[in-house]
């Protein structure tokens, strides 16, 4: 019988199967598995725009400084900034960044597993290492 070391609705990784099940069932054996790695997305254009935005506002307020010394300004400047950090962390909530695991099996190159969710995606990759790390029994 084999260890279970992860197990969900779409993934179910034992000592000696990394199985996908959604949306098209596979099975990878795990010894068969090489050269396994993470690779991250680039951000959504919409988050990059985003937090360019944000950056930019920073840098001005932060030149402006000297310049202005008019409460009026401070107060527009500050919600301003403010508005753009809660943008920002709305788009990087709503957009997250994808990973992906990929792997050679069988001298193919091979995605395993993708997610937006960090939690999840690291729970997979670390039940993985474990599988990998334990080999069959």
């Amino acid at each position: 019988m084999s260890r279970i070391h992860y197990r969900d609705a779409g993934v179910l990784i034992t000592d000696r199967w990394f199985e996908i099940r959604y949306p098209v069932s596979y099975q990878f054996q795990i010894d068969e598995l090489n050269d396994v790695r993470v690779i991250q997305y680039p951000l959504d254009p919409t988050v990059r725009t985003s937090l360019l935005a944000t950056n930019a506002a920073l840098v001005l307020v932060a030149l402006s400084w000297p310049v202005f010394d008019s409460v009026g300004f401070w107060v527009v400047a500050v919600l301003l900034v403010a508005g753009l950090c809660a943008t920002s962390g709305v788009c990087l909530r709503l957009r997250p960044r994808s990973r992906e695991l990929r792997a050679t099996y069988r001298g193919l190159d091979v995605p395993l597993y993708s997610s937006t969710d960090v939690r999840v995606f690291g729970q997979v990759q670390r039940a993985l290492i474990r599988a990998r790390e334990g080999g069959p029994r």
